[in-house]
């Protein structure tokens, strides 16, 4: 069984989680983001290293649910990562994902809890 890459986009700091189809998500590391080339990257180098067959990249929505301000910056980026990746790359919703960790006092690395919420999101929404 091949692991998830789950990712929380940011235009400084990059939150990464690791998790596995019926199973758990947990929080992998924080990376910077030095420009998409460099990102792109490391990704995949990560993807590699950890032998993940499936990218889940959080896409920012307002709270109606309608694309916002970041929508497009990030979905840009998923069109290239996508494009750059030998693995399949999906999205899921991170409304409120790192609020919710901010409200639970986690202030360390909270990207890759971020990262780490969106992927358990995504396992629960495709339990098979």
């Amino acid at each position: 069984m091949s692991r998830i890459l789950g990712i929380d986009f940011g235009d400084k700091r990059v939150g990464l989680a690791l998790g596995e189809s019926g199973g758990s998500a947990f929080p992998f590391k924080v990376i910077s983001n030095e420009g998409e080339d460099i990102l792109i990257k490391n990704i995949t180098e990560i993807i590699r290293a950890e032998h993940v067959g499936l990218v889940v990249v959080g896409l920012p929505l307002s709270l109606s649910g309608a694309p916002n301000e970041r929508w497009q910056l990030t979905k840009n980026f998923i069109d290239r990562l996508a494009s750059a990746l030998p693995v399949p790359v999906e999205t899921m919703d991170e409304r409120l994902t790192s609020k919710l960790y901010s409200r639970q006092g986690v202030s360390r690395d909270i990207d890759k809890h971020a990262a780490a919420a969106i992927l358990d999101t995504y396992l629960q929404a495709n339990v098979s």
